[in-house]
């Protein structure tokens, strides 16, 4: 990459234009970006949580499954971004027309912007608390949230690129780490390969737990994937990273806190006397997640307010995130975030079947386009009535989500195609001189 273009992705990460070629590279960026997002505290809790729950041998399989479905969903999202050189954001114009491309765009914001605030409201209060267990020490969580958010807009504003160095910095530790942590705990290995489940969580659920993981994550694989030269690569450094590396860590996570009978890595690291490897994992697993969020809730921002650069627009998330935590917002931001998790998927569904349907990758001045506001409202029925046990087709609320408006885009395109083809035939017939009732 040029320094002319770094310099345009810092100024405004592209947030407004496509990717030039100049600017791509191979799958391994998208690869290092989100396996360094799944190596973090999330992780390491629904890993040790899903063993609990299953016991080690049962989980190897829902987490297989769960990992599989987030394996061929990011894949696609990441060729989509791949494919059009373009942003999710961008995606959303192209998809939903310049009105509903707007108002997805806002929800995407508020999201993505949310779950910033409630990542370094749930680092601050861990942290403080691993601090105290090791020190004796009792830092209050606004001196640990303030200076990491810092780090975190840094981050974020040097776009796709810092988020590939962070990533590529924190794999191989925490491959170290686990490697570490099974070797320390393997005489019990025994007793944790053969040890039942205590029954908290069903297997579907199980699987639920680890595909609504990185929902979200899936969703704004576009923001990625535009960075990858070849689509395939995209695809393949996103299924390499969900399919490969997202069960290993889940599956390797959970071995030493189930053997030390700890809730997550990070506590058995600290019992084991390993506390401070512990801590910088903690911390920079948190900080390339809480980035890759502020990276693409700053983007689909941008993308509107057309007065304010990205690096400003970044600035002023940040200070919205860490007020957020501070007043402990994650209370009352949850039970929305919940309902954005079940509206986000059908919009990543309509925008890749946008990006891969269309022979033309050009946004046009149309406002709306209905079928695409249709299929994203469907898929949001569906998902709630899933989420409420009115309605289930799976059992896994994102994924009706999604299958109910691919559904509907695939029987709109069936639709359309017959149409298009009828309205051909009456005009062939016109031409030979007679004149049949419309439509055929």
């Amino acid at each position: 990459m040029s320094e002319s273009l770094i310099e345009a992705e810092t100024a405004d990460g592209f947030a407004r234009s496509r990717v030039p070629e100049a600017a791509q590279g191979s799958g391994w960026k998208i690869f290092f970006i989100v396996a360094g997002s799944l190596c973090g505290l999330p992780g390491f809790i629904l890993g040790a949580r899903v063993s609990a729950a299953l016991g080690f041998h049962v989980a190897i399989g829902a987490v297989a499954i769960g990992s599989g479905v987030m394996a061929l969903l990011g894949a696609v999202s990441a060729y989509a971004g791949s494919r059009t050189q373009m942003s999710l954001a961008m995606l959303s114009d192209l998809a939903f027309g310049r009105f509903g491309g707007r108002l997805v765009k806002l929800v995407i914001a508020l999201s993505l912007v949310g779950w910033f605030g409630v990542n370094i409201s749930v680092l601050g209060a861990t942290a403080s608390d691993s601090i105290l267990a090791m020190s004796g020490i009792h830092l209050a969580a606004p001196f640990i949230t303030v200076p990491v958010s810092v780090l975190i807009a840094i981050v974020a504003i040097r776009g796709a690129s810092g988020l590939e160095r962070l990533g590529m910095i924190l794999v191989p530790i925490v491959v170290c780490m686990l490697v570490a942590s099974v070797w320390m705990t393997v005489h019990q290995l025994g007793g944790v390969l053969t040890a039942g489940g205590d029954g908290t969580l069903s297997y579907g659920g199980a699987v639920s737990a680890v595909i609504g993981s990185y929902m979200v994550g899936v969703v704004i694989q576009p923001d990625y994937g535009r960075f990858v030269r070849k689509p395939f690569g995209a695809a393949l450094g996103a299924a390499g990273a969900l399919g490969i590396a997202f069960p290993i860590v889940l599956l390797a996570s959970s071995v030493a806190s189930s053997a030390l009978g700890k809730p997550n890595l990070v506590a058995a690291m600290i019992f084991l006397g390993f506390g401070a490897p512990a801590l910088v994992i903690l911390f920079i697993g948190a900080w390339i997640d809480a980035s890759a969020c502020l990276y693409s809730g700053g983007l689909s921002l941008t993308n509107q307010l057309n007065r304010f650069s990205f690096k400003q627009v970044i600035i002023g998330v940040t200070v919205v995130g860490v007020t957020l935590s501070l007043l402990h917002g994650e209370r009352a931001l949850l039970p929305f975030l919940m309902v954005l998790s079940i509206a986000l998927p059908p919009v990543a569904t309509v925008q890749v079947a946008a990006a891969l349907g269309s022979k033309s990758l050009r946004t046009s001045d149309v406002q709306l386009r209905l079928s695409a506001g249709i299929a994203w409202l469907a898929g949001i029925c569906a998902g709630g009535l899933s989420y409420c046990g009115v309605w289930r087709l799976t059992g896994i609320p994102a994924i009706d989500s999604i299958l109910t408006s691919a559904v509907f885009i695939l029987v709109y395109r069936l639709i359309a195609g017959r149409a298009k083809w009828s309205q051909h035939l009456v005009t062939l017939t016109r031409s030979f001189g007679f004149h049949p009732k419309e439509p055929i």
